[in-house]
């Protein structure tokens, strides 16, 4: 694996029945500032049934591009199609990170994106960093009960994947004079 060909943080926007979950816009704030650490873009991923507004919504939150994924089939959350459709885009555009909330279908697509992907992924995480020389994300994430942090590297494979708990970061300040990207993809 060439580590050199990955590129761009991504953060996941899930969505239900085309409505946006709260994490995915708390995640473009932190997602923002490493984004910005690494000198990259900071992509926006949008799967769902008529979720352009929810695109949209992304860049006014910080994205500078949006991957959007739209179709029927993606109305409803179903593993296989939404995994299939996060693997299509991730061989596809080969993103160095992936944050996803850790929702009760982020915690069941997460493992199986990575899995697919031949790569790990940090779960539960509260405290992400970028180390610029290695170009590595730190993952914090409580351990023990919550009485230790570990420190999570995904060193040697990419893309590096993590999940975040809804309410760890407050959702930054939508600014709809932003413009991005809105890069459609056909997925069914």
């Amino acid at each position: 694996m060439n580590k050199n060909e990955y590129k761009n943080l991504w953060v996941y926007i899930e969505t239900e029945e085309n409505i946006a979950k709260p994490v995915g816009f708390e995640l473009l704030a932190p997602a923002r500032k490493l984004a910005d650490k690494m000198e990259e873009k900071l992509v926006a991923v949008v799967i769902g049934g008529s979720v352009e507004g929810i695109a949209n919504d992304a860049i006014a939150y910080g994205a500078d591009e949006v991957l959007l994924v739209e179709g029927d089939e993606y109305y409803n959350y179903s593993t296989d199609a939404y995994t299939y459709a996060m693997e299509t885009l991730a061989r596809k555009y080969k993103p160095s990170i992936i944050l996803l909330g850790a929702t009760r279908n982020g915690r069941d697509f997460g493992p199986c994106v990575a899995c697919n992907l031949q790569t790990g992924l940090s779960a539960d995480c509260t405290i992400m960093d970028y180390d610029k020389e290695n170009g590595n994300i730190v993952w914090t994430r409580p351990a023990y009960g919550g009485d230790l942090m570990a420190a999570i590297l995904c060193a040697d494979h990419r893309p590096q994947m993590g999940t975040i708990r809804q309410g760890v970061f407050k959702k930054p300040v939508k600014n709809r004079d932003r413009t991005g990207e809105i890069i459609r993809e056909d997925i069914h």
